[in-house]
């Protein structure tokens, strides 16, 4: 029975599976909180967008490794489009929220339902690979305050030539818990591959924390976790919501593009194809039935699942773990879960975005196909410089008009 709800591979082992899912919860927990107030909700919503999202898309899902969950990106969108009508961390700011969600929950479930996923064929691989990696560049900018105790003016990218220009406000401590834990993580990867290396990160520097008193050497810690379980939110609606419907359309959007490039690139890992369009109807469900508790809007995250795959992860019990370890934070683990020190999580997000990159496919193009490798660059740089959604659609109607031309060029010499 339970091999209907996922696709074990062969000599499957459970351990995996919890081990992986174990240090995913453990690393979900600060995004979640940071993402949240990034949208402008109190951390508590953050980390229901963790527990609901992650138990329902496990159980409906047909990718192994997608982690779903709060995303920058997401919490950038929410916030653009709520703000401008109403006060955030208000009760009608949530109020606006769950009405948000349904929306987007139940435009991702159309989707499904009328099979959009087989238009994402169309996409083509450089395409793919250049907003994959354009994200990657966008997440490791997110991390470089954490990882070096920087307080950054800027946002974005603005952030790495203010890092280079300001090398001496970097905090020592911070940086060297940091560039250690990568190091480590990174040895251990290459010549201890089957070893439980980030949970064993996470929990010897959170001991070492707790006994050598990391805060009072001015390291970050994760802090204090708001306890408490969801409550069901019935909004209050009227037919003036209807101006939340074109933003609504973009959080589908990208989200459903990002969370199926992200699976799609995993899917020659796993025994089974990606069916597109269930991974639709279930996102759409987890997104439509965790709005009514307020929770933040889901989204296929891109660093925390190359983390899962790269830390042994085989199906989508990982997240069902995930899912149970935010739970019992909430419920009882928050003292525990406060000695956790950020740098180390930073750590932890940088080495797993780092396989985002592809070099094969971009050493292999650069020898055989030197204009396909142009579009992955054009595609980072269009992304980087107008958005996700703009870098995706920019990247296609590039590569369309590139070929059209060049390929007519060509016949005509």
């Amino acid at each position: 029975m339970i091999k209907k709800f996922f696709n074990f591979p062969n000599k499957y082992s459970f351990q995996d599976d919890l081990l992986a899912g174990i240090t995913i919860g453990i690393v979900t927990i600060p995004q979640a909180m940071a993402f949240a107030l990034l949208a402008g909700i109190p951390p508590i919503y953050g980390l229901y967008g963790s527990f609901l999202p992650l138990l329902v898309y496990g159980l409906l899902s047909s990718s192994n490794y997608l982690n779903v969950g709060p995303v920058s990106i997401i919490s950038i969108f929410i916030f653009n489009v709520l703000s401008q009508n109403v006060e955030p961390f208000t009760t009608e700011y949530i109020n606006d929220l769950v009405i948000l969600g349904v929306m987007v929950g139940l435009i991702q479930l159309l989707f499904g339902v009328f099979g959009i996923g087989k238009y994402l064929k169309y996409i083509p691989l450089s395409i793919i690979s250049g907003f994959i990696q354009a994200a990657a560049i966008l997440i490791i900018a997110s991390q470089l305050s954490t990882a070096f105790g920087i307080e950054f003016p800027v946002d974005g990218l603005k952030k790495i030539p203010y890092l280079l220009l300001n090398i001496h406000e970097l905090k020592l401590n911070t940086t060297l818990l940091f560039l250690i834990s990568l190091i480590f993580l990174f040895l251990f990867a290459k010549f201890f591959p089957r070893f439980p290396t980030s949970i064993s990160l996470v929990c010897v520097t959170g001991i070492l924390s707790y006994l050598l008193d990391f805060e009072k050497h001015g390291l970050l810690l994760i802090g204090d976790v708001p306890k408490g379980l969801p409550v069901f939110i019935f909004p209050t609606f009227d037919i003036d919501y209807i101006k939340y419907l074109p933003g609504a359309f973009g959080i589908a959007f990208i989200a459903s593009i990002g969370s199926s490039i992200m699976a799609l690139k995993l899917e020659p890992y796993q025994p089974n194809k990606i069916n597109l369009n269930r991974e639709y109807i279930s996102l759409g469900i987890a997104k439509f039935l965790s709005s009514f508790f307020g929770s933040m809007l889901s989204a296929g995250s891109f660093n925390r699942t190359i983390l899962a795959y790269k830390i042994g992860g085989k199906t989508q019990i990982t997240g069902i773990v995930s899912s149970i370890i935010i739970l019992l934070t909430i419920l009882y683990l928050t003292p525990v879960v406060y000695y956790f020190p950020q740098s180390v999580i930073a750590a932890l997000i940088i080495y797993s975005v780092y396989f985002l990159f592809d070099f094969n496919l971009m050493f292999k193009l650069w020898r055989e196909d030197k204009v396909e490798l142009s579009y992955i660059f054009i595609t980072m740089t269009v992304t980087l410089l107008f958005g996700l959604v703009e870098g995706i659609l920019l990247g296609v109607l590039i590569k369309y008009l590139g070929d059209y031309f060049f390929k007519k060029k060509i016949n005509l010499s």
